[in-house]
Protein backbone atom coordinates (compact mmCIF):
# COMPACT_ATOMS: atom_id res chain seq x y z
CA UNK A 1 0.00 0.00 0.00
CA UNK A 2 1.82 3.07 -1.36
CA UNK A 3 -0.12 5.73 1.28
CA UNK A 4 1.43 9.31 0.36
CA UNK A 5 -0.22 11.49 3.03
CA UNK A 6 0.99 15.15 3.58
CA UNK A 7 0.90 16.18 7.33
CA UNK A 8 2.33 19.36 8.21
CA UNK A 9 1.53 21.16 11.87
CA UNK A 10 -0.39 24.07 12.69
CA UNK A 11 -1.92 26.29 15.99
CA UNK A 12 -1.19 10.03 27.70
CA UNK A 13 -3.38 0.66 33.66
CA UNK A 14 -5.77 0.00 33.93
CA UNK A 15 -7.87 0.70 36.88
CA UNK A 16 -8.25 -1.28 39.54
CA UNK A 17 -10.36 -0.38 42.52
CA UNK A 18 -8.68 3.78 42.90
CA UNK A 19 -6.34 4.56 40.13
CA UNK A 20 -4.23 7.81 39.82
CA UNK A 21 -2.52 8.45 37.13
CA UNK A 22 -1.13 11.65 36.17
CA UNK A 23 -0.89 13.11 32.98
CA UNK A 24 3.10 13.33 31.29
CA UNK A 25 3.79 16.81 32.97
CA UNK A 26 0.70 16.97 35.54
CA UNK A 27 0.88 16.20 39.41
CA UNK A 28 -1.20 13.78 41.05
CA UNK A 29 -3.86 15.71 42.32
CA UNK A 30 -5.07 13.84 45.41
CA UNK A 31 -4.60 14.83 48.76
CA UNK A 32 -1.07 14.77 48.45
CA UNK A 33 1.47 17.12 47.34
CA UNK A 34 1.54 17.97 43.84
CA UNK A 35 4.35 18.39 41.65
CA UNK A 36 4.37 21.50 40.68
CA UNK A 37 4.19 22.73 44.32
CA UNK A 38 -0.17 22.59 45.58
CA UNK A 39 -2.12 20.77 48.01
CA UNK A 40 -5.39 20.16 46.81
CA UNK A 41 -8.08 19.01 49.21
CA UNK A 42 -9.76 15.53 49.03
CA UNK A 43 -13.73 16.28 47.92
CA UNK A 44 -13.42 16.99 44.38
CA UNK A 45 -16.41 17.87 41.59
CA UNK A 46 -16.98 17.67 38.12
CA UNK A 47 -18.01 20.01 35.15
CA UNK A 48 -19.52 19.72 32.26
CA UNK A 49 -20.15 21.02 29.04
CA UNK A 50 -21.22 20.39 25.65
CA UNK A 51 -19.04 20.69 22.59
CA UNK A 52 -19.60 22.79 20.00
CA UNK A 53 -16.71 25.31 18.24
CA UNK A 54 -18.04 28.89 16.84
CA UNK A 55 -20.89 28.43 18.80
CA UNK A 56 -22.20 25.67 16.24
CA UNK A 57 -23.76 22.78 18.46
CA UNK A 58 -24.21 20.64 15.17
CA UNK A 59 -22.04 18.59 14.31
CA UNK A 60 -20.82 17.23 10.80
CA UNK A 61 -20.90 13.85 9.40
CA UNK A 62 -20.67 12.68 6.45
CA UNK A 63 -21.71 9.39 7.56
CA UNK A 64 -24.72 11.08 9.35
CA UNK A 65 -23.34 9.45 12.72
CA UNK A 66 -25.70 10.17 15.59
CA UNK A 67 -23.93 11.88 18.68
CA UNK A 68 -25.24 11.59 22.10
CA UNK A 69 -27.14 14.51 23.10
CA UNK A 70 -24.91 15.95 25.40
CA UNK A 71 -22.33 17.20 22.01
CA UNK A 72 -22.27 20.65 21.96
CA UNK A 73 -21.50 23.85 24.65
CA UNK A 74 -22.56 23.12 27.87
CA UNK A 75 -21.48 25.76 29.88
CA UNK A 76 -20.56 29.43 27.85
CA UNK A 77 -20.18 31.15 31.55
CA UNK A 78 -22.05 34.06 30.49
CA UNK A 79 -23.69 33.38 33.77
CA UNK A 80 -21.51 32.24 36.81
CA UNK A 81 -24.36 32.14 39.53
CA UNK A 82 -23.62 28.23 39.30
CA UNK A 83 -20.05 28.24 39.45
CA UNK A 84 -18.70 28.78 43.13
CA UNK A 85 -14.83 28.07 44.14
CA UNK A 86 -14.32 24.84 46.09
CA UNK A 87 -13.32 25.32 49.97
CA UNK A 88 -12.15 29.39 48.55
CA UNK A 89 -9.08 28.01 46.84
CA UNK A 90 -8.74 31.02 44.30
CA UNK A 91 -11.43 33.23 43.12
CA UNK A 92 -13.84 33.20 40.32
CA UNK A 93 -14.99 36.39 38.55
CA UNK A 94 -16.05 37.61 34.75
CA UNK A 95 -13.87 38.72 32.60
CA UNK A 96 -15.74 41.27 29.57
CA UNK A 97 -12.49 41.68 27.89
CA UNK A 98 -11.86 38.07 26.46
CA UNK A 99 -14.82 35.73 25.56
CA UNK A 100 -14.97 33.02 22.54
CA UNK A 101 -18.31 32.48 22.84
CA UNK A 102 -20.97 35.50 24.62
CA UNK A 103 -19.77 38.53 26.17
CA UNK A 104 -17.34 37.18 28.94
CA UNK A 105 -15.20 34.47 30.12
CA UNK A 106 -14.80 33.39 33.21
CA UNK A 107 -11.14 34.36 35.33
CA UNK A 108 -9.99 32.04 37.66
CA UNK A 109 -7.13 33.23 39.96
CA UNK A 110 -4.64 31.97 42.24
CA UNK A 111 -3.06 33.80 44.95
CA UNK A 112 -0.58 32.68 47.93
CA UNK A 113 -3.86 32.41 49.90
CA UNK A 114 -5.00 29.74 47.32
CA UNK A 115 -1.65 27.87 47.53
CA UNK A 116 -0.54 28.44 43.96
CA UNK A 117 -3.76 26.82 42.59
CA UNK A 118 -7.59 27.74 41.80
CA UNK A 119 -10.48 25.39 41.47
CA UNK A 120 -14.24 25.68 40.88
CA UNK A 121 -17.24 23.14 40.54
CA UNK A 122 -20.75 23.47 39.48
CA UNK A 123 -23.33 21.31 40.90
CA UNK A 124 -26.21 20.47 38.10
CA UNK A 125 -29.80 19.72 38.74
CA UNK A 126 -30.09 16.52 36.97
CA UNK A 127 -27.10 14.08 36.41
CA UNK A 128 -25.39 13.95 33.09
CA UNK A 129 -24.43 10.59 31.04
CA UNK A 130 -21.01 11.43 29.84
CA UNK A 131 -20.01 7.62 28.58
CA UNK A 132 -19.59 8.75 25.12
CA UNK A 133 -18.51 11.92 25.42
CA UNK A 134 -14.98 13.73 26.38
CA UNK A 135 -15.33 17.33 27.69
CA UNK A 136 -13.14 20.22 26.50
CA UNK A 137 -12.39 23.88 27.55
CA UNK A 138 -11.31 27.23 25.85
CA UNK A 139 -8.23 28.40 27.48
CA UNK A 140 -5.87 31.14 27.68
CA UNK A 141 -3.29 32.09 30.67
CA UNK A 142 -0.61 34.27 31.06
CA UNK A 143 1.56 32.45 32.45
CA UNK A 144 4.76 30.75 30.51
CA UNK A 145 2.27 27.35 29.85
CA UNK A 146 -0.15 25.45 32.38
CA UNK A 147 -2.29 22.51 32.81
CA UNK A 148 -5.78 22.20 33.07
CA UNK A 149 -8.09 19.53 34.63
CA UNK A 150 -11.52 19.29 34.28
CA UNK A 151 -13.35 16.28 37.03
CA UNK A 152 -16.45 14.49 35.64
CA UNK A 153 -17.80 13.18 39.46
CA UNK A 154 -20.65 11.33 40.68
CA UNK A 155 -22.87 11.15 43.68
CA UNK A 156 -20.40 9.56 45.64
CA UNK A 157 -17.56 11.93 44.46
CA UNK A 158 -15.38 9.12 42.40
CA UNK A 159 -14.52 11.10 39.19
CA UNK A 160 -12.82 10.63 35.67
CA UNK A 161 -10.13 13.42 35.20
CA UNK A 162 -9.47 15.14 32.21
CA UNK A 163 -6.50 17.08 31.33
CA UNK A 164 -4.68 18.96 28.93
CA UNK A 165 -1.39 20.78 28.80
CA UNK A 166 -1.31 24.28 26.88
CA UNK A 167 0.89 27.00 25.65
CA UNK A 168 0.88 30.40 27.39
CA UNK A 169 0.47 33.76 25.82
CA UNK A 170 -1.90 32.60 23.29
CA UNK A 171 -5.57 34.01 23.18
CA UNK A 172 -8.65 31.73 24.25
CA UNK A 173 -8.45 28.82 21.76
CA UNK A 174 -10.38 25.40 22.12
CA UNK A 175 -8.28 22.64 23.42
CA UNK A 176 -8.65 18.15 23.15
CA UNK A 177 -8.70 17.02 26.53
CA UNK A 178 -8.08 13.13 27.15
CA UNK A 179 -8.47 10.95 30.23
CA UNK A 180 -5.71 10.93 32.31
CA UNK A 181 -7.00 9.79 35.80
CA UNK A 182 -9.30 8.08 37.70
CA UNK A 183 -10.70 8.26 41.44
CA UNK A 184 -12.75 5.43 42.81
CA UNK A 185 -15.51 4.01 40.41
CA UNK A 186 -17.29 6.26 39.19
CA UNK A 187 -20.60 6.18 37.66
CA UNK A 188 -20.26 7.75 34.34
CA UNK A 189 -23.98 7.22 33.74
CA UNK A 190 -24.66 9.89 36.52
CA UNK A 191 -22.35 12.75 36.66
CA UNK A 192 -23.76 15.16 39.30
CA UNK A 193 -20.12 17.40 39.56
CA UNK A 194 -18.05 19.72 36.95
CA UNK A 195 -15.06 20.85 38.14
CA UNK A 196 -12.55 22.85 37.04
CA UNK A 197 -8.70 23.29 38.25
CA UNK A 198 -5.34 24.66 37.82
CA UNK A 199 -2.52 24.24 39.73
CA UNK A 200 0.21 27.23 39.03
CA UNK A 201 2.37 25.87 42.08
CA UNK A 202 3.69 26.91 45.62
CA UNK A 203 2.41 30.74 46.37
CA UNK A 204 2.20 31.29 42.68
CA UNK A 205 -0.07 33.69 41.75
CA UNK A 206 -1.88 33.29 38.20
CA UNK A 207 -4.50 33.76 36.36
CA UNK A 208 -6.28 30.81 34.12
CA UNK A 209 -9.33 32.41 31.63
CA UNK A 210 -11.72 29.38 30.68
CA UNK A 211 -14.63 29.78 28.11
CA UNK A 212 -17.03 27.55 25.97
CA UNK A 213 -17.33 24.42 28.71
CA UNK A 214 -18.52 21.74 25.66
CA UNK A 215 -18.36 18.30 25.24
CA UNK A 216 -17.54 16.66 22.28
CA UNK A 217 -18.25 12.82 21.02
CA UNK A 218 -15.41 9.96 22.68
CA UNK A 219 -14.33 6.88 20.55
CA UNK A 220 -15.37 3.83 23.10
CA UNK A 221 -13.31 1.84 21.05
CA UNK A 222 -9.40 2.29 21.81
CA UNK A 223 -8.02 4.01 18.94
CA UNK A 224 -3.70 4.29 18.75
CA UNK A 225 -1.77 6.73 15.97
CA UNK A 226 1.86 6.08 15.87
CA UNK A 227 4.21 8.97 15.00
CA UNK A 228 8.16 9.31 14.98
CA UNK A 229 8.94 13.07 15.14
CA UNK A 230 12.23 14.20 14.31
CA UNK A 231 12.91 12.66 10.67
CA UNK A 232 15.64 10.52 11.94
CA UNK A 233 17.58 8.06 10.37
CA UNK A 234 16.72 5.58 13.15
CA UNK A 235 13.37 5.65 12.30
CA UNK A 236 14.22 3.56 8.89
CA UNK A 237 16.81 1.32 10.03
CA UNK A 238 15.20 0.76 13.48
CA UNK A 239 11.62 1.20 13.48
CA UNK A 240 10.49 0.47 9.92
CA UNK A 241 11.06 -2.78 10.01
CA UNK A 242 9.84 -3.61 13.49
CA UNK A 243 6.06 -1.93 12.45
CA UNK A 244 6.38 -3.85 8.82
CA UNK A 245 6.77 -6.67 10.49
CA UNK A 246 3.94 -6.33 12.50
CA UNK A 247 1.58 -4.70 9.89
CA UNK A 248 1.25 -1.09 11.36
CA UNK A 249 1.06 2.27 10.34
CA UNK A 250 2.79 4.88 10.84
CA UNK A 251 3.62 8.82 10.61
CA UNK A 252 7.00 10.41 9.99
CA UNK A 253 6.97 14.30 10.92
CA UNK A 254 10.42 15.51 9.34
CA UNK A 255 12.25 18.63 9.58
CA UNK A 256 12.49 19.22 5.50
CA UNK A 257 14.99 21.66 5.61
CA UNK A 258 17.38 18.77 7.72
CA UNK A 259 17.09 15.78 5.18
CA UNK A 260 19.85 14.83 3.69
CA UNK A 261 20.54 14.32 0.18
CA UNK A 262 22.42 10.96 0.87
CA UNK A 263 23.99 8.39 2.88
CA UNK A 264 26.72 10.14 2.48
CA UNK A 265 26.07 13.30 3.87
CA UNK A 266 26.77 13.88 7.64
CA UNK A 267 23.95 13.66 10.19
CA UNK A 268 21.89 11.37 12.03
CA UNK A 269 18.55 12.89 9.76
CA UNK A 270 16.31 10.82 7.15
CA UNK A 271 17.78 11.05 3.34
CA UNK A 272 15.03 11.90 0.87
CA UNK A 273 15.25 8.28 -0.74
CA UNK A 274 15.01 6.65 3.13
CA UNK A 275 11.71 8.79 3.50
CA UNK A 276 10.53 7.55 0.04
CA UNK A 277 11.11 4.07 1.18
CA UNK A 278 8.69 4.80 4.38
CA UNK A 279 6.16 6.32 2.08
CA UNK A 280 6.26 2.98 -0.39
CA UNK A 281 5.86 1.22 2.75
CA UNK A 282 2.58 3.19 3.53
CA UNK A 283 3.71 5.56 6.24
CA UNK A 284 2.33 9.22 5.87
CA UNK A 285 4.43 11.74 5.74
CA UNK A 286 4.01 14.82 7.58
CA UNK A 287 5.82 18.27 8.40
CA UNK A 288 7.38 20.06 11.00
CA UNK A 289 8.92 23.17 10.61
CA UNK A 290 11.30 23.23 8.43
CA UNK A 291 14.10 23.28 10.70
CA UNK A 292 12.55 21.35 13.80
CA UNK A 293 13.05 24.58 15.62
CA UNK A 294 9.99 25.00 18.01
CA UNK A 295 7.22 27.59 17.17
CA UNK A 296 7.66 29.94 19.64
CA UNK A 297 11.21 30.65 19.27
CA UNK A 298 11.20 31.52 15.53
CA UNK A 299 11.93 34.62 14.19
CA UNK A 300 8.10 36.71 13.45
CA UNK A 301 9.75 37.44 9.74
CA UNK A 302 10.49 33.41 9.13
CA UNK A 303 7.49 32.37 10.71
CA UNK A 304 5.37 32.07 8.03
CA UNK A 305 8.44 30.17 6.19
CA UNK A 306 9.01 27.83 8.66
CA UNK A 307 5.57 26.68 8.66
CA UNK A 308 4.73 26.78 4.93
CA UNK A 309 7.74 25.94 3.35
CA UNK A 310 7.77 22.74 4.53
CA UNK A 311 4.21 22.40 2.23
CA UNK A 312 6.21 23.13 -1.48
CA UNK A 313 8.91 20.74 -0.41
CA UNK A 314 6.47 17.64 0.29
CA UNK A 315 4.87 18.69 -3.20
CA UNK A 316 7.75 18.49 -4.54
CA UNK A 317 8.86 14.90 -3.62
CA UNK A 318 5.39 13.77 -4.16
CA UNK A 319 3.57 13.50 -0.74
CA UNK A 320 1.43 16.50 -1.12
CA UNK A 321 -1.75 14.43 -2.28
CA UNK A 322 -4.17 13.80 1.05
CA UNK A 323 -4.60 15.20 4.25
CA UNK A 324 -1.44 17.40 5.22
CA UNK A 325 -0.14 16.73 8.71
CA UNK A 326 1.91 18.68 11.16
CA UNK A 327 3.35 18.22 14.37
CA UNK A 328 4.80 21.10 16.55
CA UNK A 329 8.23 20.23 18.05
CA UNK A 330 8.52 20.47 21.81
CA UNK A 331 4.49 20.70 21.61
CA UNK A 332 5.05 24.66 21.43
CA UNK A 333 3.04 27.22 19.44
CA UNK A 334 1.75 30.96 19.45
CA UNK A 335 -1.45 32.55 17.89
CA UNK A 336 0.69 33.51 14.79
CA UNK A 337 1.93 29.57 14.08
CA UNK A 338 -1.21 28.30 15.06
CA UNK A 339 -2.90 30.33 12.68
CA UNK A 340 -1.01 29.54 10.12
CA UNK A 341 -1.01 25.67 10.55
CA UNK A 342 -4.68 26.04 10.73
CA UNK A 343 -4.68 28.05 7.15
CA UNK A 344 -2.19 25.10 5.21
CA UNK A 345 -2.99 21.62 7.31
CA UNK A 346 -5.72 19.39 7.64
CA UNK A 347 -4.42 18.10 11.10
CA UNK A 348 -1.52 19.04 13.92
CA UNK A 349 -0.75 18.08 16.95
CA UNK A 350 0.53 19.11 19.99
CA UNK A 351 -0.31 18.65 23.90
CA UNK A 352 0.27 16.10 26.70
CA UNK A 353 -2.57 13.65 26.78
CA UNK A 354 -3.89 10.55 25.90
CA UNK A 355 -7.42 9.53 25.21
CA UNK A 356 -8.55 12.20 24.28
CA UNK A 357 -12.22 12.50 22.67
CA UNK A 358 -13.03 13.55 18.74
CA UNK A 359 -10.88 16.39 17.70
CA UNK A 360 -13.24 19.74 18.76
CA UNK A 361 -9.47 21.86 17.55
CA UNK A 362 -7.83 19.60 14.73
CA UNK A 363 -5.07 21.89 14.26
CA UNK A 364 -3.99 20.73 18.33
CA UNK A 365 -4.69 17.33 18.50
CA UNK A 366 -3.13 15.96 21.65
CA UNK A 367 -0.36 13.21 21.86
CA UNK A 368 0.80 11.08 24.90
CA UNK A 369 3.95 11.50 26.40
CA UNK A 370 7.09 9.14 24.78
CA UNK A 371 6.78 5.62 27.03
CA UNK A 372 9.46 3.90 28.73
CA UNK A 373 9.84 0.26 28.18
CA UNK A 374 7.41 -0.21 31.83
CA UNK A 375 5.21 2.00 30.77
CA UNK A 376 4.12 1.10 26.94
CA UNK A 377 1.82 -1.93 27.81
CA UNK A 378 0.37 0.41 30.78
CA UNK A 379 -0.44 3.05 28.00
CA UNK A 380 -1.99 0.67 25.81
CA UNK A 381 -4.20 -0.92 28.48
CA UNK A 382 -5.40 2.26 29.28
CA UNK A 383 -6.29 2.93 26.36
CA UNK A 384 -8.19 -0.31 25.77
CA UNK A 385 -10.00 0.08 28.84
CA UNK A 386 -11.00 3.87 28.71
CA UNK A 387 -11.44 4.39 24.71
CA UNK A 388 -10.16 7.20 23.30
CA UNK A 389 -7.56 8.44 21.17
CA UNK A 390 -3.97 8.31 21.62
CA UNK A 391 -1.00 9.50 19.80
CA UNK A 392 2.03 7.42 20.55
CA UNK A 393 5.00 9.73 19.71
CA UNK A 394 9.26 8.40 19.32
CA UNK A 395 11.84 10.70 18.18
CA UNK A 396 15.49 9.09 18.13
CA UNK A 397 15.61 5.69 18.31
CA UNK A 398 19.86 5.99 19.82
CA UNK A 399 19.78 3.69 22.63
CA UNK A 400 18.42 0.13 24.05
CA UNK A 401 15.80 1.82 26.48
CA UNK A 402 14.48 3.97 23.17
CA UNK A 403 14.52 0.22 21.20
CA UNK A 404 12.95 -1.40 24.19
CA UNK A 405 9.77 1.11 24.19
CA UNK A 406 9.13 0.63 20.67
CA UNK A 407 8.97 -2.99 20.47
CA UNK A 408 7.11 -3.18 24.14
CA UNK A 409 4.49 -1.26 22.08
CA UNK A 410 4.34 -3.21 18.58
CA UNK A 411 4.17 -6.68 21.17
CA UNK A 412 1.26 -5.27 23.27
CA UNK A 413 -0.35 -3.72 20.15
CA UNK A 414 -0.57 -6.91 18.25
CA UNK A 415 -2.04 -8.31 21.31
CA UNK A 416 -5.06 -6.07 21.66
CA UNK A 417 -5.26 -5.72 17.69
CA UNK A 418 -5.70 -9.65 17.49
CA UNK A 419 -7.98 -9.43 20.91
CA UNK A 420 -10.21 -6.52 19.09
CA UNK A 421 -9.86 -4.38 21.71
CA UNK A 422 -7.79 -1.60 19.83
CA UNK A 423 -7.43 0.00 16.45
CA UNK A 424 -4.37 1.92 14.83
CA UNK A 425 -5.45 4.59 12.44
CA UNK A 426 -3.56 7.08 10.26
CA UNK A 427 -4.04 11.05 10.42
CA UNK A 428 -6.24 10.91 7.28
CA UNK A 429 -8.54 8.23 9.07
CA UNK A 430 -8.70 10.49 11.65
CA UNK A 431 -9.04 13.36 10.33
CA UNK A 432 -11.92 11.86 8.45
CA UNK A 433 -13.95 9.66 11.09
CA UNK A 434 -12.57 11.63 14.46
CA UNK A 435 -13.11 15.62 13.99
CA UNK A 436 -15.98 17.23 15.49
CA UNK A 437 -15.69 21.14 14.67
Amino acid sequence: MDRRTYLAIGAATVLAGCTELGGPGEPDTSDERADDGGTEPSDETPDDDENSEDGDEEGDSEDEEEFPELVGTFDDFEDLEEWWEWQDIGTLEADSSRASLGSQSALLTSSADSRGQVRVRRELEEPIDVREVAPGLDLATDTDSGVVRIQLQDADAHYVEYSQGFAGGTSLTRHNFGITRIRGEPDLSKVVVLQVIRWFGDDTEGRQWVDNFHFVPRPTQGTVLLQFHGGYETHYTEALPRLEDAELPATAFVPTARLRENEAAEGDRLTREQVDDLAAAGWTIGAQSANGQPLDGVDPNALEDAVVDPIDWLAEAGYGDGTRVFAYPGSTYTDESVELVRDNYDLAFAGRSRSQGYAGNPHLCSMAETPDPDDAADLLEWTAEWGGITAIPFYELDGESALEALEETVRALEEYLEAGELEVITPAEMAEKYVYE
